[in-house]
């Protein structure tokens, strides 16, 4: 049997494998194309993907940091938009800060009188810079007087026996402060105990007293518009929410002593935009601080007595707080205004002097303070009858 293979059957043979050959190479180079072609879409893919990624949290990232720098602004804003509510003052105040020592008269004069141009032993005042006066409280001609900047002379707001209101009497009034819509005064009515509410815009009020039987002496208002109301014989301090006649004890109120958590005849009183509590605390001869819901005070002034640091606060009467929660107080013996920054052992005198006088830089029983919106400090001069204004210095 012959098994050779015949030249045409060789070139069908060889024709087969070489179309075999082609159709496997075909294949192989088509699927390399492929797998190229996957890998390299997977490869962006990736890509794609990754920098959607990254571009997307950089945008959170921008905003989270637009938000945050927003919020921080709003907050600090807000903080110094309070502060400065309290303060009355837009003019940042800080421990470097002073005041030219000549002040300027702004109302009264060195002599007593009950005239439109004079004032009785002054105790209480309120600057408004929106309507640009100051309310005073004078005191022994029980009345309420409306100054404006720059006037001579001042008008009556409220006085005693006020013609067709005889139930509105008023008795030694010892403070003055504005509500938190400016539309009404607020007055200690010392002599009768009494908080008594007098509308700026209606002359006939059926009953104007807020609060009976209190014995009131300084008060303040706190960024929520409640009242504060120093209790000068009760030796405490109170807080009226609106239509609140009871009110609650937030400082003191343990009876008349000298420890952390009482106090001794509180005069004036400052709130602060985190609702703390500043106290002059007349017989005990300190300064308290009571943080909001404290069951004891703070001592701030004096930071510390010892016989080779003795007391050199005398009698406070009057306390405001800067912007950086430096401490001025009113001294009544020493007839001085001195700062007590926080830190500092001592104090330091920025107006006034220790002897008394009626000069421009005197003072004689120091009262009431208050800042306006450009800083200056005004001072109830009480035994000169008269406001003091020190300009703030910016030289």
């Amino acid at each position: 049997m012959n098994n050779r293979v015949g030249p045409d059957e060789s070139v069908e043979v060889n024709s087969n494998t070489t179309r075999l050959q082609r159709l496997y190479e075909h294949f192989r180079r088509r699927k390399l194309l492929w797998i190229v072609f996957l890998i390299t879409l997977s490869i962006v893919i990736i890509a794609i993907s990754t920098t959607i990624i990254l571009v997307t949290e950089t945008k959170r990232e921008k905003i989270s940091t637009v938000t945050e720098k927003s919020t921080m602004e709003t907050i600090l804003t807000s903080e110094v938009l309070t502060i400065e509510e309290q303060l009355n003052s837009s003019v940042i105040i800080n421990h470097n800060t002073k005041w030219k020592q000549n002040a300027i008269t702004v109302a009264g004069r060195p002599t007593f009188g009950d005239q439109s141009n004079e004032l009785f032993g002054p105790l209480g005042i309120r600057v408004d810079d929106d309507n640009h006066c100051i309310y005073i409280a004078d005191t022994v001609n029980h009345r309420i007087i409306r100054w404006e900047f720059g006037a001579d002379t001042g008008e009556i707001v409220q006085r005693k026996n006020q013609p067709g209101n005889p139930e509105n009497i008023l008795n030694k009034p010892t403070d003055v402060i504005l509500d938190k819509e400016k539309k009404y005064l607020i007055i200690c009515n010392c002599a009768n105990r009494q908080v008594m509410r007098w509308s700026l815009y209606s002359g006939n009020q059926v009953d104007p007293v807020m609060i009976r039987v209190i014995p009131c002496w300084g008060l303040a208002m706190d960024n929520n518009g409640d009242l504060y109301v120093s209790e000068w014989d009760k030796h405490q301090v109170r807080r009226f929410y609106e239509g609140d006649r009871q009110g609650t004890v937030v400082a003191g109120g343990n009876g008349q002593g000298n420890q952390f958590n009482q106090l001794n005849q509180p005069h004036y009183i400052f709130v602060d935009k985190d609702h703390s509590v500043y106290i002059a605390d007349y017989i005990n001869n300190r300064v308290m601080k009571w943080k909001k819901n404290a069951i004891q005070g703070t001592l701030i002034a004096p930071r510390q007595v010892s016989d080779k640091n003795p007391n050199s606060l005398v009698q406070p009467i009057g306390v405001i707080v800067d912007h950086m929660g430096n401490i001025y107080v009113s001294n009544a013996r020493t007839h001085e205004i001195t700062r007590w920054s926080p830190g500092k052992i001592e104090a330091i005198t920025i107006v006034g002097e220790k002897g008394s006088g009626s000069g421009p830089t005197q003072l004689i029983s120091p009262q009431s303070l208050s800042f306006d919106r450009q800083g200056n400090l005004y001072v109830v001069d009480r035994n000169n009858h008269r406001i003091q204004k020190f300009a703030i210095d910016l030289d």
